[in-house]
C-alpha cells in the first residue's frame, strides 16, 4: 500500500470514530497491530467472537515484519542458521509466511525466498504490511473486526478488579475512542494497557533471589538493563553513488573497536532482503536490512544530552526503564537511537565502496526513511499466574531434546537461544557520556544457558495474576527476562496472540474468567481444538513435534493425542515418525496411558499399521471423551537416563581409593573432590598429563559451573592423557561430551581398548562408559580421539577405582 493510500484508510478510521461518537461495545478489544495483536483478532472472530475492535498507535500493521523493518524474518531455531527450523511452521505465522512467499514469487521471477542469506524468509516491510492488511480484511469485510488507527492508551477502566473499557487519545491529543469491552488483550509495544490497569508487571533484570534461574545475576550492575532497541535500516541499489551527508556528532569510534571485525561481506549479506544481483531470475536492485549488533542502541544508561533532554520533562527520567517512561521521553530515546544508526549508515558508505550506491528506502512514508517503530526486543513482563523460568524451558539432559517442564495447560510451542544482544553501553573516551560509545555484552548474559528446549507455552502465563478481563500477547508475557530472550520473534510472537485470542473466545462463549480455563477439562480441549482447525486457517503446533507439518494428514489427531499425554514420548522422542510401523509393543505403551488417563478400553486390539493410523483412529475414539480433571494438576516428569547425564553419582568425601579427575578450565577450581586436569602435558610429580600440551584445548562452558560436565579437553587429532596407578585391574568410568553443542565422531580407547567408536553426543547429552582394564606398566593411558581427525573428541571427566575380589 503506497503512502497515500495508506494516508486515506487512516482518515477513514478516524472519520468512522468520529461519526459513531466516542464511545464503543465490543465483545474482546485488542490494543495494538503487531504481529501479535492481528493474530490474536484473527484467531478470536475465527472462533466466533462477533464483536472485535482492534485499535493500533500508528496506520502500518504487523509489528517486526514491517512497522519495526524487520524484514529478514527470524522464527524458532534449534542449531543455528542451518536453513532449517525446529517445529515446523504453523498457525497464523504459517499463513503469514506463505503469503509472503507467494508475492516474493510474483515480485521476483518465481523465487520465493529471495534474500539468499543466514535466515530462510526475507521480505520487504512494505510487502508484509500488505500481506497483514489482508489478513484482516475478510473480518473487516464482515463486519466481525472493527479497526482503528492513530490512537494510544491514555487510562483503562477498571470496575471491582476487572478491566472494562479503555479510552484511547490521537497522537495530538484531539481526538478520543473509548472502547468497552469484555474482555482485552494487550498487544502494545510497552503494555500500556497493563501499565494503566494496575496489574503486575516487571522489567529491567531478574535477580537469582527472584526467580532462583542459574543464570540470572545475584546483584543487580544495571537495574534498567533491558535487551537493547534497534532502529532498522532498510537500503535499496542505485545505478549511482547516493552518498549520506555526514551526521552531526558522527565519530568512528562508535563503530571500530569491538566491532571492527566487521567487513564489507557481512555487513552485505548477513540480512539481504532481495539478492538482485545472486539469482538470473530476479530483475530487482539488492534491498538490504541493516540490524547488525553496531546499531543497538542499549537501554541502561544515556549519553549526556539524551538524560539532560530526558530530565528535562521529569526528575529522575532519565533512571527510568524504557517500559515506565512516558511516550514523549521513550521519543526523545528513539530519536537518539535514530541518529545512532543513521550514523552507522554513513560509516557503512565511507568504509565500504558497495554502500555507496545504497539508498535508504522511501516505503515507509517517514521524512527520514526510517521504519515508523524501533525493533523492540523486551518490553514489560506480565506478572502472571504462572511466571515461566530458565530452568523449566532448558532441554531436558539435551537443548535438542523436549524442555525440562512440558505443561499441561499448553497453547503453543516454540524453541530458541537465550539471546540477548549487547545491553550495555561503554563510554570509548575519555569524554564519557559526552562523547562516542559502543554498545558491549554484559558479563555471561548474550546466551544465558545457550537455548532452551523444545518448550510449550503454558496458558496461564498469558493471565494476570490478580485482575481480570485481562490477556497478555506480543511481549507482555508471564516469564522471566532471560526467558523473554528466547520467546520474542515473528514466529513466536504471533502464537502468542493466536493463543491469547483463542483463550478470549472461550472465554467469552462460557462466560469465564480467562483464569478459571487452564484447569477446566472441556475449556482446554475447546481452546485446542480452536487453535488445531484446519477449516479455519494452518493449524497451530501446540505440541513441539519436528516432523510434522501442519497440513499433514492426522495432524490434529497427532497434537491432540501428545496434549493429553497418551503418546509414549521419552524426552528425547521429538519425532513422532507418523509412517513408522506401528509395533504391538507400541501399542500396548499407549494402551497403558489410555487406562491410566482414564479413557476407556475394549477389550479388542487397536487397529492400525502405522503410527499415523492409530492416532487417527484414537482421536475417533477419544475425540468427545472428558479429560479428567486432576490432569491439570499432574507434574509431568521425565526420567533422567544416568548413562546420559555427564553425572557421575558419586559424592565428596570421595572413599580413599577413588580417583576422580575433572577435565577443567584454566581458571577453573576442584569441583566436589575432582582432581582438576588443565591439559598440560604429563609430569612425574603430578603424575599425570598428556603427551602433549593441550591447555589451549580447554573448555568451560558456565552453564552448570559447579558439575565437573561443564568442561572438558577436547582433541581433532589423536591424543594421550595417562595416569600413574599401581599395576593391577583397575574400573574406568569415563564421560564424553558437550553441554551446550552437539558433538559427533568421537573415539576413546581405554589401555588399548576401543570403548568408543564414533560416537555423537546431543548437547547437553553425554556419553558415559566403564571398563574394566590391567594395568601392567604403572600407568592408565586413555586415548582421546583419531589420527585422522575431522571431528572433536571432548573429555569430561573420568574416575576410576580398584576392582576387588568381592
Amino acid at each position: 500500500m503506497n503512502l497515500s493510500a495508506r494516508l486515506c484508510s487512516l482518515l477513514a478510521s478516524l472519520v468512522v470514530a468520529s461519526a459513531i461518537g466516542e464511545e464503543l461495545e465490543a465483545d474482546l478489544l485488542v490494543v495494538g497491530g503487531a504481529e501479535s495483536g492481528c493474530a490474536a483478532a484473527v484467531q478470536a472472530a475465527r472462533m466466533g467472537v462477533s464483536r472485535v475492535v482492534l485499535v493500533n498507535d500508528i496506520d502500518w500493521l504487523g509489528g517486526q515484519f514491517s512497522a519495526e523493518g524487520l524484514g529478514a524474518i527470524d522464527e524458532n531455531r534449534g542449531h543455528g542458521y542451518d536453513g532449517t527450523v525446529p517445529i515446523p511452521r504453523s498457525g497464523a505465522f504459517r499463513e503469514i509466511i506463505d503469503a509472503i512467499e507467494e508475492k516474493n514469487s510474483e515480485l521476483y521471477g518465481g523465487i520465493r525466498r529471495p534474500g539468499n542469506t543466514r535466515v530462510i524468509t526475507t521480505s520487504r516491510p512494505e510487502v508484509s504490511e500488505q500481506v497483514f492488511r489482508e489478513f484482516l480484511e475478510p473480518y473487516e469485510k464482515s463486519g466481525q473486526l472493527r479497526r482503528f488507527s492513530g490512537y494510544r492508551v491514555d487510562s483503562v477502566e477498571v470496575d471491582s478488579g476487572r478491566v472494562t473499557g479503555v479510552r484511547f487519545v490521537d497522537a495530538e491529543g484531539t481526538s478520543q475512542l473509548t472502547v468497552r469491552a469484555r474482555l482485552t488483550i494487550d498487544a502494545s509495544d510497552w503494555g500500556d494497557v497493563i501499565q494503566k490497569s494496575g496489574a503486575a508487571w516487571e522489567a529491567g533484570v531478574d535477580l537469582k533471589s527472584t526467580y532462583n534461574e542459574p543464570s540470572a545475576p545475584v546483584e543487580v550492575e544495571a537495574p534498567n538493563d533491558l535487551n537493547p532497541i534497534t532502529w532498522c535500516l532498510i537500503l535499496e541499489e542505485q545505478e549511482n553513488e547516493v552518498l549520506f551527508a555526514e551526521p552531526e556528532g558522527y565519530d568512528p569510534r562508535y563503530f571500530n573497536g569491538k566491532w571492527g571485525w566487521i567487513d564489507e561481506e557481512f555487513a552485505y549479506t548477513t540480512r539481504r532482503l532481495v539478492d538482485g544481483n545472486g539469482y538470473e531470475e530476479i530483475d530487482h536492485p539488492d534491498i538490504l536490512l541493516i540490524n547488525t549488533p553496531p546499531i543497538d542502541y542499549p537501554l541502561d544508561v544515556y549519553p549526556e544530552h539524551v538524560e539532560k533532554a530526558l530530565e528535562k520533562t521529569e526528575e529522575g527520567a532519565s533512571k527510568k526503564n524504557l517500559v515506565a517512561m512516558s511516550p514523549r521521553q521513550r521519543e526523545i530515546v528513539f530519536e537518539d537511537a535514530k541518529r545512532h544508526s543513521l550514523k552507522f549508515y554513513h560509516h557503512l558508505q565511507r568504509h565500504f565502496p558497495k554502500f555507496r550506491v545504497m539508498a535508504l528506502s522511501d516505503e515507509f512514508g517517514t521524512r527520514d526513511r526510517l521504519p515508523p517503530k524501533p525493533y523492540i526486543r523486551e518490553s514489560l513482563r506480565l506478572k502472571a499466574m504462572h511466571m515461566l523460568r530458565e530452568q523449566e524451558v532448558v532441554g531436558f539432559e539435551a537443548r535438542s531434546n523436549y524442555a525440562t517442564a512440558m505443561f499441561p495447560d499448553a497453547v503453543f510451542s516454540w524453541q530458541f537461544e537465550m539471546d540477548f544482544h549487547p545491553t550495555k553501553r561503554e563510554w570509548t573516551t575519555d569524554q564519557g557520556a559526552a562523547g562516542p560509545w559502543q554498545a558491549n555484552f554484559r558479563g555471561a548474559r548474550r546466551f544465558g544457558r545457550g537455548g532452551t528446549g523444545r518448550c510449550v507455552f503454558p496458558l496461564r502465563s498469558l493471565v494476570p495474576e490478580s485482575v481480570d478481563g485481562l490477556l497478555g500477547a506480543q511481549k507482555n508475557l508471564g516469564y522471566s527476562s532471560i526467558v523473554s530472550s528466547s520467546c520474542r520473534l515473528h514466529d513466536q510472537s504471533m502464537h502468542a496472540g493466536q493463543a491469547s485470542g483463542a483463550v478470549a473466545a472461550i472465554a467469552l462463549e462460557s462466560g469465564q474468567n480467562p483464569r478459571e480455563l487452564w484447569s477446566d477439562p472441556e475449556a482446554m480441549a475447546r481452546i485446542w481444538s480452536g487453535l488445531l482447525d484446519a477449516e479455519q486457517g494452518a493449524p497451530l503446533a501446540i505440541w513441539p513435534f519436528s516432523d510434522l507439518d501442519p497440513f499433514d494428514p492426522g495432524f490434529e489427531a497427532i497434537q491432540q493425542l501428545a496434549l493429553r499425554r497418551i503418546l509414549p514420548l521419552g524426552a528425547s522422542d521429538t519425532a513422532f515418525q507418523p509412517d513408522e510401523k506401528a509395533t504391538a509393543e507400541w501399542k500396548e505403551q499407549i494402551r497403558s496411558e489410555l487406562k491410566k488417563r482414564g479413557y476407556p478400553l475394549s477389550n479388542a486390539g487397536i487397529p492400525g499399521d502405522t503410527r499415523r493410523a492409530v492416532a487417527l483412529h484414537l482421536w475417533d475414539r477419544i475425540a468427545e471423551q472428558t479429560i479428567s480433571p486432576s490432569f491439570f494438576s499432574e507434574t509431568f516428569e521425565w526420567q533422567r537416563d544416568p548413562r546420559r547425564d555427564g553425572v557421575s553419582g558419586i559424592e565428596a568425601p570421595f572413599p580413599e581409593d577413588v580417583i576422580a579427575i575433572d577435565f577443567g578450565g584454566r581458571n577453573g577450581g576442584e569441583k566436589g573432590g575432582y582432581l582438576l586436569d588443565k591439559g598440560a602435558a604429563f609430569e612425574e610429580e603430578r603424575g599425570m598429563g598428556w603427551k602433549r600440551d593441550l591447555r589451549e584445548q580447554i573448555r568451560v562452558r558456565k552453564i552448570d559451573p559447579d558439575a565437573p560436565r561443564d568442561s572438558f579437553v577436547f582433541t581433532r587429532a589423536a591424543d594421550t592423557w595417562e595416569l600413574a596407578l599401581p599395576d593391577g585391574a583397575w574400573e574406568v568410568t569415563a564421560c564424553l561430551g558437550d553441554i551446550s553443542h552437539d558433538q559427533s565422531d568421537q573415539n576413546l580407547s581405554i589401555e588399548g581398548v576401543n570403548v568408543v567408536e564414533n560416537a555423537s553426543t546431543q548437547a547437553g547429552r553425554f556419553l558415559e562408559v566403564k571398563q574394566i582394564v590391567d594395568v601392567t606398566d604403572g600407568r592408565l593411558t586413555l586415548g582421546l580421539g583419531v589420527a585422522s581427525g575431522g571431528s572433536n573428541t571432548c573429555l569430561n571427566w573420568i574416575v576410576v577405582r580398584p576392582v576387588t575380589g568381592d
